[in-house]
């Protein structure tokens, strides 16, 4: 297991890794090759939603109290697992992969510029133990996932 600076640290990555297959996906011109990426793309972003929400959304609540940004994040989850069912059925849908391109890239901005400054800036926010949560959980998720 990779070993990360902190939650903010592995959950970035997660974003990075994500906006990569989108990358591919765009530049993958058989069908087939973007159901494949689809699958993936959909895959780690229903494993990434679900480990912020068991661990690192309610660990940040509790030590910030800030649940506007909360609830936002989780309002951005709740579009991107629309999207990601609608892309299910039409895995090579251009239109539609763009359209959860989009939404993500608007989610991690919203992470990286208002929740993770933050998240680093709360006193009592174990960032480090939050990590290793974070990796364990995905690790779980992903062992019991198609490969």
């Amino acid at each position: 297991m990779a070993q990360y600076d902190d939650a903010c640290t592995l959950l970035d990555e997660d974003h990075n890794e994500v906006m990569r297959l989108f990358e591919q996906y765009k530049a993958a011109h058989d069908a087939s090759r973007q159901k494949l990426l689809a699958r993936q793309i959909s895959q780690e972003l229903l494993v990434h939603m679900q480990v912020e929400e068991e661990i690192f959304y309610p660990a940040f609540g509790r030590a910030t109290g800030d649940d506007k940004l909360l609830q936002e994040g989780e309002r951005e989850h709740r579009e991107a697992r629309e999207l990601i069912a609608k892309l299910d059925a039409e895995p090579a849908n251009a239109k539609l992969m763009l359209e959860l391109e989009d939404a993500i890239l608007h989610h991690v901005n919203d992470e990286r510029e208002k929740m993770f400054p933050k998240a680093r800036k709360t006193q009592g926010l174990d960032l480090m133990g939050l990590a290793r949560q974070l990796e364990a959980r995905k690790s779980e998720l992903m062992a019991g996932q198609p490969a």
